[in-house]
């Protein structure tokens, strides 16, 4: 990140760029550019001839012409009418297509995000921050950035060949002077900027860990209130947001250095031109339009070749983002490699639970929870026990496909008609009966069948207390946790798995509705296993796993 527009960066925009135009929507897109195109030529050549009109216009006040001036004060204001509904379908144009591409891009990696549980696989590695951020805010970023700088790139390319041929007609050493003077003042701004390119990156991350840790206090509320440790919350909301606006303060310290140089440089713009044609002038070999005219195509040629001093600033923001993007990207692709077959469990479909010379790696490989498990689950239900740390979740992450490192192999049931239930259930977003309904395929239940379930769970009363299945809630905040596990329980009830994984779905419960639930249990699933540590469980299970925290095991 040494530079706005090093190798990285011109790689990673053109990896995050390319598909749309690839895509199913190449067609729109590209009739969208062609007509962004033509209608920035069509805008710079109306500037082009109201230049050549506003000479005209300058010589006609100078000689008091009086004809001429209300000539072209009305093709002046000709020129207007029809710049103004271009200049306006530009600008709309330009949005839409911004639009356009965000929805596309936005869908393409969101459907890479839940591919082959990408997801999952970037929050278990931890090495992307704030992915949230990088999916909404840095794809906006990303998509309307990228259009503004390569319309400045296209309309800077077109000035410069138009005003150059102008600029050139009035004073050959004013356009050289101009070359000059743009190239001195993009090396200098440069060199300047250059520390603006880290420092936006680690913006980005910065304010997106003070957002981040603003959620999580919202999302933990109860929990902070309940410790009473608003004022450590505080200190370390904080320092989150002393980190952002440290780093903000040595941008803006940064942007003024380089500001410096910048206003002077174009302070000097302003009397430059016509410092080289007033001898001109002076001399009568041109009319004081000319003058004028120099000074406008002047600057329009010194604008094209200043992109890098007047956009450092904002260019420097944007090669962040697309670092950030595209390293988010990156970690998407690698997030969807497989782990080559030496290295992982092998994973088969087959009638029973069989574990074959199982060893369950951390996903990092730095421990091994289990060695050597092997055992053949044929009964109706199996008890995991042990105690905490000793790889008993491990087991159903590597049942699931989860974790794949380790070796040996896993034979398990068909897994599409099977029921993972995590000690802290997913609370949807959205009404009590999409929290009822969530994993039921093909098939619409009834009220009375919503209901009843809510009953064997003994959430009649919380049904009454929010105000029916159609109510939309906080459900994290507005349940308790042993509520939210019953209602895990009466999805199970519903969706009536052939298999069901229960990963201590149940320890928030008392024990009487614990034992009444799993006394029901055989009425709605054919096998299930359960993690637990509650002696109490060993009555409702056949059989039993006990791990022994070293990697040992025992199987009875």
């Amino acid at each position: 990140m040494s530079t706005p527009i090093d190798r990285n960066v011109i790689r990673r925009f053109i990896t995050l760029a390319s598909p749309f135009f690839r895509s199913n929507m190449r067609w729109r897109a590209t009739a969208m550019v062609g007509l962004l195109l033509g209608l920035s030529l069509t805008i710079n050549g109306v500037g082009v001839i109201m230049s050549y009109i506003g000479r005209d216009f300058m010589t006609a006040l100078q000689t008091k012409d009086s004809s001429l001036f209300y000539w072209k004060l009305s093709e002046y204001l000709l020129a207007f009418v029809i710049a103004t509904p271009i200049v306006v379908s530009y600008s709309y144009t330009e949005q839409r297509l911004s639009l356009l591409w965000r929805r596309w891009l936005s869908h393409h990696i969101l459907a890479r995000y839940f591919s082959d549980r990408a997801y999952y696989k970037l929050n278990l590695r931890g090495d992307i921050d704030n992915p949230d951020q990088r999916i909404e805010e840095d794809v906006r970023s990303f998509c309307t950035q990228s259009l503004t700088f390569c319309l400045i790139f296209f309309n800077s390319t077109v000035q410069l060949l138009l005003y150059v041929y102008v600029l050139g007609s009035i004073s050959v050493s004013l356009l050289v002077a101009a070359v000059a003077y743009s190239l001195i003042g993009s090396i200098v701004t440069y060199f300047l900027g250059r520390p603006l390119i880290g420092l936006n990156f680690t913006q980005l991350r910065k304010e997106a860990d003070y957002r981040y840790k603003l959620i999580n206090v919202r999302d933990s509320a109860e929990s902070i209130a309940f410790y009473g440790r608003e004022a450590r919350e505080f200190t370390r909301t904080r320092q989150r947001l002393k980190s952002a606006l440290n780093n903000l303060l040595q941008v803006i310290n940064w942007n003024r250095n380089l500001q410096f140089f910048t206003t002077g440089y174009n302070y000097i713009l302003t009397v430059l031109p016509t410092v080289f044609v007033a001898p001109l002038f002076f001399a009568g070999q041109i009319e004081f339009g000319s003058v004028i005219q120099a000074g406008a195509a002047f600057g329009f040629v010194i604008n094209a070749l200043s992109i890098v001093v007047n956009h450092f600033g904002n260019l420097s923001v944007f090669a962040a983002v697309i670092n950030r993007l595209g390293t988010f990207w990156e970690a998407l692709e690698k997030a969807n490699e497989p782990v080559s077959p030496g290295e992982r469990i092998k994973v088969a479909t087959g009638k029973d639970l069989i574990f074959r010379n199982v060893t369950i790696l951390t996903p990092r490989r730095e421990q091994a929870l289990v060695k050597g498990l092997s055992f053949t689950f044929q009964g109706t239900s199996l008890l995991l026990s042990g105690p905490s740390g000793s790889g008993k979740s491990s087991i159903l992450r590597a049942v699931a496909g989860l974790w794949e490192t380790g070796s040996g192999q896993i034979i398990r049931p068909d897994l599409s008609n099977a029921l993972f239930l995590p000690q802290r259930p997913y609370m949807v977003l959205g009404s009590l009966r999409s929290q009822l309904t969530y994993g039921i395929r093909g098939r619409v239940l009834l009220d009375r069948e919503l209901l009843s379930a809510l009953e064997m769970v003994r959430l009649t009363e919380m049904y009454n207390r929010v105000g029916g299945l159609d109510s939309v809630l906080d459900w994290p905040n507005i349940l308790g946790t042993g509520e939210q596990q019953r209602l895990a329980i009466a999805r199970l009830l519903l969706i009536k798995p052939n298999f069901v994984f229960l990963d201590e779905a149940t320890t928030a419960m008392d024990r009487a509705i614990e034992q009444e639930l799993y006394r029901i249990l055989p009425n709605y699933v054919e096998r299930w296993v359960s993690i637990g540590s509650n002696a109490d469980l060993a009555e409702f299970h056949e059989h039993t796993l006990q791990l022994k925290g070293d990697g040992s095991w025992q199987y009875e």
